[in-house]
């Protein structure tokens, strides 16, 4: 979700169709992908230099990102997710408007570049909107919002290549050529916000925080039941993804020490939290348990900075 904080694929099944009945809303990768975009760059640009009037689906997607992705106030996320958001996708919309949204995951300044009907493998016709902006100093930062029945049921970004890849190539709007899409796999900047992300939502809010909120109230950090036995499996994947990020920081050169440092204490504590978890495994309202999180809170924030600097103009 980001969603970064980006909400991905999870949400692309089980989504209501127009009767009430649940329905699958694939990526359908055999979509026809433009192949006018020499032609049509021409005409967007002097469409550009135009005031953009937007539509419905065009103002709910910007309001998403000001009020959701970029906004504080809850109650405000709550009356948007009732209002905006699919019934099947609102409990995970809910469960992100609780969670902690760093500055580095905003997309600050955002502008609706396109809207576009899209087809998904059933050919069902939904709508999916294409806003651009600035992440953390990194210009052309690109989200992708699909509607179904004329609500959100996900957002996607860069962070999810898999995903992002396939729909972005339904709009006829070109990739920039300094956009995070395609930096993020040459651009050690880039990358080193994609690990930002990744600790702060699969580590730390879907990690060790619910696991922390279990083992003191048997509750997630939002207040819902939560399966414990698959939260620690999730966060098991987790471990072993950050394995490879390990790999990658290590490789990068002296102008990164600061990171590179930063980052060795946060791995370690990250694996020290996860192999106290499995030496004692969670139970509901186990207050002899006692699982620090505060190192790793330490070390995360000075992660943050330290990338932040990095992208900074």
């Amino acid at each position: 979700m980001a969603l970064g904080i980006v909400i991905t694929a999870t949400l692309l099944s089980g989504c209501s169709s127009s009767d009430g009945k649940a329905s699958n809303t694939n990526i359908n990768t055999n979509s026809k992908a433009n192949t006018d975009s020499n032609t049509n760059k021409n005409t967007i640009a002097a469409d550009s230099k135009k005031e953009k009037k937007l539509n419905a689906y065009e103002k709910t997607a910007l309001e998403y990102v000001n009020v959701f992705m970029n906004g504080t106030d809850p109650e405000a996320k709550k009356a948007f997710i009732t209002d905006n958001i699919h019934t099947e996708a609102q409990p995970i919309f809910q469960l992100l408007a609780a969670k902690e949204i760093p500055e580095s995951s905003k997309l600050q300044d955002p502008k609706v570049l396109e809207s576009q009907d899209y087809k998904d493998k059933e050919g069902k016709k939904n709508k999916i909107v294409l806003i651009e902006g600035t992440k953390s100093s990194l210009p052309n930062s690109e989200i992708i919002v699909l509607f179904v029945d004329e609500k959100i049921v996900w957002v996607t970004s860069a962070t999810d290549k898999q995903t992002f890849d396939v729909v972005r190539k339904e709009f006829k709007h070109p990739i920039p050529e300094n956009s995070s899409v395609e930096n993020s796999a040459t651009d050690p900047k880039a990358t080193l916000q994609e690990i930002q992300n990744f600790i702060v939502s699969d580590i730390w809010n879907t990690g060790f925080v619910d696991i922390s909120w279990y083992l003191a109230d048997g509750t997630s950090s939002t207040g819902e039941s939560l399966d414990i036995d698959f939260t620690m499996e999730q966060l098991g994947k987790a471990i072993d993804k950050k394995s490879e990020y390990d790999k990658y920081i290590q490789s990068l050169s002296d102008e990164y020490s600061s990171v590179k440092n930063t980052w060795g204490k946060l791995s370690a504590e990250v694996d020290f939290l996860y192999q106290q978890l499995q030496s004692n495994p969670p139970k509901a309202n186990d207050s002899s348990n006692k699982l620090d999180n505060g190192k790793l809170k330490q070390y995360m924030q000075a992660f943050e900075k330290d990338v932040s600097e990095l992208t900074k103009p």
